[in-house]
């Protein structure tokens, strides 16, 4: 039984596949910043196409956009966008794989995995926590390259949230 979870954003997509607990595919998508949406969509779609080609993905589970403002850094435009695209996403999910996808909030899912994040921390340190507690789960499954400044690769943090929609999706769908 595959999971396939993702994490979109507007400018990157976090992609994992599970079989079981084993991780399959762990990617990001990234996007120009030229490009407009149906592009990014379009890539997308081929992304997934690819991916069902080659796999029987059983269940679908995409992260809940952000659905409140955040302190000055969220505008109306970006969670309009942020809206609109992932609504894109979940169409072209339901057209490749025959399902809708499911939605998954992020607190709710780290808090299945037992994923208990430190209050106050700031959000680059919050995405790091993320990215250790997958790297412990996962070991050399989840690797990931670091920057010259010392933090993870750009789109890492998007890996990881991918892979904690996929592993949480299963268990938040059996308490419904």
């Amino acid at each position: 039984m595959k999971i396939l979870g993702l994490d979109i954003s507007s400018s990157k997509i976090g992609i994992a596949l599970l079989d079981s607990d084993e991780i399959v595919i762990s990617e990001v998508l990234k996007f120009k910043t030229s490009m407009s949406l149906e592009e990014r969509a379009e890539i997308f779609e081929q992304r997934m196409r690819q991916i069902n080609e080659q796999h029987v993905v059983y269940d679908v589970f995409v992260e809940q956009p952000a659905m409140m403002f955040k302190g000055g850094k969220t505008t109306a435009f970006t969670m309009a966008t942020l809206q609109r695209f992932n609504g894109m996403c979940c169409y072209v999910v339901n057209i490749v794989f025959e399902m809708e996808a499911e939605l998954i909030n992020p607190i709710s899912a780290r808090s299945a995995l037992d994923i208990k994040v430190p209050r106050g921390i700031p959000s680059k340190e919050k995405k790091n926590f993320i990215i250790e507690r997958m790297s412990e789960r996962f070991g050399e499954e989840f690797s990931y390259n670091m920057t010259r400044q010392g933090n993870p690769q750009p789109g890492t943090d998007d890996r990881a949230d991918a892979l904690v929609v996929a592993l949480a999706g299963p268990l938040l769908l059996d308490e419904e």
